[in-house]
């Protein structure tokens, strides 16, 4: 079997894990999106919140105001796990898109492999069909120049 042809197949392994990464990375990059998302929605939300509730704490009694300071704390809890949520997504995303990365530049260098594999055998081919062909004339030539004679 030719090197060319036993690469291929690797080559082609190769690839196709690049490609499946490479979904992987689309979906990281939607999920990272997505909480990106989550995050900036309870950060507006704590914002809006609090320009509101800042004008109506002058008349509020103690356990609304508790309740208040329960909530904005529960808020802040939030916002922190989702915080957390995206560092581990950014974390994950990045190295889904490393792996990714380093697989789709192994298939492009098995593919240039392959190219030169299938280069030289072209070669190889190519002398031995003209070495072929020249011996293929000198019998020729041979057999003309004996029947001549």
């Amino acid at each position: 079997m030719m090197k060319s042809k036993r690469f291929e197949s690797i080559r082609e392994i190769a690839r196709n894990s690049a490609d499946a990464l490479s979904r992987g990375v689309a979906d990281a990059e939607r999920h990272l999106a997505e909480v990106e998302r989550q995050l900036a929605k309870l950060q507006k939300y704590r914002t809006d919140y609090l320009g509101q509730s800042e004008s109506k704490t002058d008349g509020m009694d103690t356990v609304r105001l508790q309740n208040l300071r329960s909530f904005l704390d529960r808020l802040a809890e939030a916002i922190r796990v989702q915080s957390e949520a995206l560092a581990a997504a950014r974390c994950d995303y990045e190295a889904k898109r490393l792996l990714w990365s380093q697989k789709r530049v192994e298939a492009e260098a098995l593919g240039k492999v392959v190219e030169r594999f299938k280069l030289d055998e072209r070669r190889v081919q190519d002398k031995q069909d003209q070495s072929e062909t020249d011996d293929s004339s000198m019998r020729r030539l041979a057999t003309e120049q004996f029947e001549v004679r």
